[in-house]
């Protein structure tokens, strides 16, 4: 049986702070295999802890491979006794079918006109967003798909779309502390354990593309501040989520400043290095303590990926070539794509000329031990 904390739970308050209840239809189980009564009981006990105050319940019909029976919906409506409904102050159903809306529009009609003015029909998130805020309600991943149906992306309320929560574009200092006392955003340890429990062995991370649409959704989520399940999700919306962090960074991962010593074509002879010796001296060196810390969760991923490449087909070579356009940072684009170059350069290698941070960049995976 599905979990009941899936079917049934408690989200943040709405707009005049009441608390709020939400109802997933998309995660209600087969019929066949489950007795709908029980389901009910569950229900009505988790709204015992509501009932004595105002509240609010926010009901997902779209995206149900199961749906109860006529008989089920009017026995299960008929249980909603007055001290239920009493305190009710809204029940917004969202992306209603034919089913709810016949359902509570004749009940409604018949038994509780009373009632039937709380009931009210949300087409869309977009629509939702304007009597709910949004990251206030954890919500599933076939709520998500099921509203691209109606639109592409979720567009928020005026006064919501620039608040404190946006991830993407937010400098490191707000998300970790000036110092990084906050440690890794919550966004990319969500990104990186997901792909770490679920991606290794998949082909093609970091390469492959999700659904656009799919992307954007899951992205604004975490921009409105509440963090979601991405297991939930196609795997490589993890993976591109991360690179699209990486691309918007207002100060990129790697210091603009190394770039100029990347290209010089005469190195000092008195000052040989090896590749890997330079890495540490002048780029590694060079980091922030923040782009340190997320510099060395990130390419503790991209090793473990690579270590699997017999599997998912993604070398050191392979994913330097993908991931470096989304670290570099340049005014000249034929720069910034020069910059992203792979050579053949080991990290023992003396280092006699330029170095692209392609080359770089697949060093630090291959040999992520040596050089952190």
């Amino acid at each position: 049986m599905a979990s009941s904390e899936n079917i049934i739970y408690r989200a943040g308050v709405d707009f005049e702070s009441r608390p709020m209840v939400v109802i997933c239809a998309c995660n209600l189980p087969d019929p066949a295999v489950v007795d709908y009564d029980l389901i009910l009981r569950v229900v009505l006990a988790q709204l015992e802890q509501f009932v004595e105050n105002d509240y609010t319940i926010v009901m997902f019909s779209g995206g149900a491979m199961y749906r109860p029976g006529w008989k089920w919906l009017f026995r299960a409506y008929r249980s909603l006794s007055r001290r239920y409904k009493k305190n009710l102050k809204a029940l917004y159903i969202v992306h209603p079918s034919t089913w709810p809306r016949l359902i509570f529009g004749t009940t409604n009609a018949l038994i509780s006109p009373k009632f039937g003015a709380k009931v009210h029909y949300i087409d869309n998130l977009s629509q939702l967003a304007r009597v709910v805020p949004l990251n206030q309600v954890k919500i599933p991943a076939a709520v998500y798909r099921h509203n691209l149906n109606f639109e592409e992306t979720i567009t928020l309320p005026e006064n919501e779309q620039d608040h404190a929560n946006r991830v993407f574009g937010a400098p490191l200092e707000r998300l970790m502390g000036p110092s990084g006392e906050e440690g890794l955003p919550k966004f990319i340890q969500d990104c990186i354990g997901n792909l770490i429990k679920n991606g290794l062995y998949v082909e093609g991370l970091f390469r492959r593309s999700p659904s656009s649409a799919m992307l954007k959704q899951v992205r604004a989520a975490y921009d409105r501040g509440y963090p979601i399940n991405l297991s939930e999700y196609d795997i490589h919306i993890s993976a591109v989520l991360l690179k699209l962090y990486l691309r918007e960074l207002p100060t990129p991962i790697f210091p603009v400043t190394i770039y100029e010593q990347l290209q010089r074509q005469k190195r000092d002879e008195d000052k040989q290095q090896t590749v890997a010796e330079f890495i540490r001296a002048e780029v590694i060196s060079q980091a922030s303590h923040n782009n340190l810390i997320l510099m060395m969760e990130v390419f503790r991923l991209l090793k473990l990926v690579a270590d699997r490449h017999e599997s998912n087909k993604m070398t050191a070579h392979n994913l330097a070539l993908v991931l470096t356009p989304n670290m570099v940072r340049h005014s000249d684009v034929m720069q910034e794509i020069a910059l992203s170059s792979v050579g053949y350069k080991e990290k023992d290698t003396v280092l006699d000329g330029a170095l692209m941070l392609g080359t770089v960049v697949k060093i630090m995976i291959e040999d992520y031990d040596d050089v952190f």
